[in-house]
């Protein structure tokens, strides 16, 4: 089975630097009505590495969260809107891991969790060649709400798909902090650290200051832990191979 993993750093990290949400590459889009959503995500961009919307690699690092799904799953085949009944919300659940599959059809909208309030959503269109029969993997459905037991799916009508669901729970590390008293890790629901975990262009891994993020296009330093030592750059908004390290 093909997977495409959708996270909301991946999204919104590859939106802003990458610029491959909504072209030919990836065609996932986030629709993000808080800042800081979008905010928040900026910082692990690099760690996706490439333009698949695969799941992060690297693993270990400070503030990264790990899902746990639960047992219990429900699937099931819609077209068009769906509600998708996934029973009493469990204790110790935080969100819904869903597995969508679509081949033909226009667009559907995935609720996504939102922890500080707001209206989070994933759309991407079911037609789209380059989409065309793979299994979307999203790790943060959005739980129902109040005293519901499901989920609504909004598709476009006379679009079929099919899903596999489940609740799941997470537990986030905390960031590190250095000597200089910075924080360093990948961004999370607490929000993004001094240094956030990138790859460099010669394919270490190691962090970026979002000071620097936020006031330099270009090259940007690529620093080890201690926010000090250079190890590499990262293409922030640079010309393709700007930043490669033969040049």
């Amino acid at each position: 089975m093909n997977t495409t993993t959708i996270n909301r750093t991946f999204a919104a990290a590859v939106e802003r630097e990458l610029a491959a949400i909504g072209t030919a590459r990836s065609r996932l889009r986030r629709h993000q009505r808080r800042t800081r959503t979008a905010t928040i995500a900026i910082g692990s961009l690099a760690l996706v590495g490439a333009l698949t919307g695969a799941a992060v690699v690297v693993s270990g690092l400070p503030g990264e969260t790990t899902v746990t799904p639960f047992e219990t799953v429900v699937t099931g085949s819609y077209t068009g809107t769906g509600e998708i009944e996934l029973g009493p919300v469990p204790e110790g659940a935080d969100r819904v891991i869903l597995d969508v599959t679509c081949s033909e059809g226009g667009k559907i909208e995935v609720p996504l969790r939102a922890p500080t309030g707001g209206d989070d959503r994933v759309t991407w269109n079911c037609s789209d060649p380059v989409r065309k029969n793979l299994t979307t993997h999203i790790n943060d459905g959005r739980l129902p709400g109040g005293d519901s037991t499901s989920i609504t799916v909004i598709a476009d009508p006379g679009t079929p798909w099919s899903v596999t669901a489940r609740y799941g729970g997470s537990e986030t590390t905390e960031w590190g902090t250095n000597v200089n008293d910075e924080t360093y890790g990948v961004p999370n629901d607490n929000g993004i650290p001094d240094l956030s975990a990138a790859y460099a262009t010669n394919g270490k891994v190691g962090y970026i200051r979002q000071s620097e993020f936020w006031s330099i296009e270009g090259c940007i330093n690529v620093y080890l832990s201690d926010g000090t030592t250079v190890i590499g750059l990262f293409p922030n908004g640079a010309a393709e191979g700007e930043c490669d390290p033969a040049r």
